[in-house]
């Protein structure tokens, strides 16, 4: 899932697909959804995340309803999309599913926002039983270090390790020439995941590279999705730069849990 903005600097989100996970065609018409009765079509969508549930791929991604909320659909091949419901009410953003049920019910963080450029943001943790009610919210961890002291949001779907749920997330700070994000890392229980149990007090990634200094923002990497491969834990992170390219890194889950021990 890609967002991709056209020349009126609309954002709507594409289907992508790759044979090597380094190639991608993306399709050049926006998806259209299959939306419940009373809901409209987006009117805008950006920071997509994908995760495998039980039986189909559920899509979380910021949607545009009378401001920045999360929207949830599923898709079982890329090609159909049917929304669900928006989980939450304005304003909010980055909402990411755990890729289980967890003591039965599903899990997804988010971060209440405003209707702007947001110059806070804490991480939230919101429970439901059928996907479409949510509630039960518990409050995750806020920004402690200089680098995320603006703000901080969930990055790809948490991965499950042994020891608990690692997430990569952004951290973002204000400097003088504005906002620059970075990545961050923690591990939450894997029984109640709004608790911390190990969190890196130091920057994962910063924008050095030029794709990621100069483009429609600058200064932004921006992780998004994360597929971790059980055998080798090798761990292939894709991220935006500048809000305007795809990029991708590599790490492994050995790395990531010796930086969040500290």
């Amino acid at each position: 899932m890609f967002r991709c903005d056209d020349r009126r600097r609309e954002m709507r989100l594409h289907a992508g697909f790759s044979s090597d996970g380094f190639q991608w065609e993306i399709e050049p018409a926006p998806i259209e959804w299959i939306v419940p009765d009373g809901i409209d079509q987006p009117e805008y969508g950006y920071d997509p995340r994908v995760c495998w549930l039980e039986d189909r791929y559920y899509v979380t991604w910021c949607n545009g309803w009378h401001g920045p909320t999360i929207g949830i659909g599923s898709t079982r091949d890329f090609k159909s999309f049917e929304m669900i419901e928006n989980a939450l009410l304005p304003f909010n953003r980055n909402g990411v599913l755990f890729p289980r049920r967890i003591g039965g019910s599903y899990m997804m963080l988010s971060r209440p926002s405003d209707n702007g450029h947001t110059p806070f943001g804490e991480i939230f943790l919101s429970q439901s039983d059928d996907l479409v009610h949510w509630g039960r919210h518990r409050w995750v961890m806020k920004p402690e270090q200089p680098w995320e002291s603006t703000k901080i949001g969930a990055g790809p779907v948490p991965i499950e390790t042994d020891e608990g749920w690692l997430l990569i997330y952004h951290g973002v700070l204000t400097s003088c020439n504005g906002y620059v994000y970075h990545w961050g890392a923690c591990l939450l229980d894997l029984e109640e995941p709004w608790r911390v149990v190990a969190r890196g007090d130091s920057y994962l990634l910063s924008p050095q590279m030029l794709y990621e200094q100069v483009g429609d923002v600058p200064d932004v990497v921006f992780p998004c999705a994360a597929l971790a491969d059980s055998a080798t834990g090798r761990i292939a992170v894709y991220y935006g730069g500048a809000d305007t390219v795809t990029c991708l890194a590599f790490t492994t889950v050995d790395n990531l849990m010796t930086f969040v021990k500290g």
